[in-house]
C-alpha cells in the first residue's frame, strides 16, 4: 500500500525528531562518563575501553538509519542532491562510529595519525559526515532563502564557526563549540523533512 503524502510526511518527521535526539546522546555522557564528556571530543565517548561506550555507538548507528529511512520516505527528483547529502553523512557517522577511536587525546597523549592509520580513517569519515549535512541544509538555502528557518540554521553554522575561532584561542574552556555545533546538527535533521516539503510544494 502507497503511503499518502499526509502519513509519509508525518513519519519522517518522527523519525527525523528520533534521529536529532538520538544524534545527541553525547548529552547522557554528563551522567555516564563525566570525565571525558567536560573536556573531550564525543567521538572520545564512543572511544574502545571507555564506559557505555556501546550506548554512544548504537545511538549514533540508530540515527543514521533513521535518517536513511527519511531520505528513503521523501525522495522525489527535485529533492535528490539534498537527500543524498543527508544519506552520506548518515553512512559517514555510521562508519565513524564502527570505526571507534582506541585512545582518548582528553585523558591520555596519543599516537598521531601517522602511527594510529584508524584515527584519520576515523577522521575522514568524521569530516565526511559533517560536510555532507551542511551541504545539504546550504542546498536547500540557496533554494529558498527567504526561508525564516533555513536563515537560521545558517545563521547558525555562522556562529560555529565563530565559536570555533574563541574557542581556539582559548583551549582551556574545553569542547563547548563542538557541544554547540551536534545540537545544531540535531536540530537540523529533526527539521528536515519540513524543510523539503517546503521546498517541493514551490
Amino acid at each position: 500500500m502507497i503511503m499518502t503524502n499526509q502519513r509519509t510526511t508525518r513519519w519522517a518527521s518522527y523519525l527525523a525528531v528520533a534521529a536529532g535526539v538520538l544524534y545527541n546522546s553525547w548529552l547522557l555522557g554528563y551522567w555516564l562518563n563525566p570525565a571525558v564528556a567536560r573536556h573531550g571530543l564525543a567521538s572520545e565517548l564512543e572511544a574502545v575501553h571507555q564506559p557505555y561506550n556501546w550506548l554512544f555507538t548504537a545511538a549514533d548507528v540508530v540515527s543514521s538509519g533513521f535518517v536513511l529511512l527519511v531520505c528513503w520516505l521523501l525522495w522525489r527528483r527535485r529533492s535528490a542532491a539534498v537527500l543524498a547529502s543527508a544519506a552520506i553523512f548518515a553512512a559517514g557517522t555510521v562508519a565513524d562510529a564502527l570505526l571507534p577511536m582506541h585512545c582518548n587525546p582528553s585523558l591520555q597523549r596519543c599516537p598521531s595519525f601517522r602511527v594510529d592509520h584508524l584515527l584519520l580513517v576515523h577522521g575522514i569519515f568524521s569530516i565526511m559526515a559533517a560536510a555532507a549535512l551542511f551541504i545539504s541544509l546550504a542546498l536547500l538555502w540557496w533554494h529558498d532563502r527567504k526561508s525564516t528557518m533555513l536563515n537560521g540554521l545558517m545563521v547558525g553554522y555562522v556562529l560555529f564557526g565563530f565559536f570555533s575561532v574563541l574557542e581556539a584561542l582559548t583551549p582551556a574552556s574545553g569542547n563547548w563549540s563542538q557541544h554547540y555545533y551536534l545540537l545544531l546538527c540535531g536540530v537540523w535533521l529533526a527539521l528536515l523533512p519540513a524543510a523539503v516539503w517546503r521546498s517541493l510544494k514551490e
